[in-house]
């Protein structure tokens, strides 16, 4: 049985698969810059020094 490649893309030195993180792979694929903003002001706000935790709760946060 052949298993399929996971669809993953590096974003922000973090590889996310689209499998876990699908709402931040979307994003990071159709609008990096404005993903990446985010992070970094939920970064800046939370105290967060690892970009994934941000993405973390924005992925929960977000409704598809």
């Amino acid at each position: 049985m052949k298993k399929e490649k996971e669809e993953t893309i590096i974003f922000m030195d973090k590889e996310i698969k689209k499998s876990v993180m699908p709402g931040i792979y979307r994003m990071a694929k159709n609008n990096p810059e404005g993903l990446e903003a985010s992070i970094r002001g939920m970064m800046k706000k939370q105290g967060f020094s690892n970009p994934g935790s941000a993405m973390a709760i924005l992925d929960s946060d977000l409704d598809y």
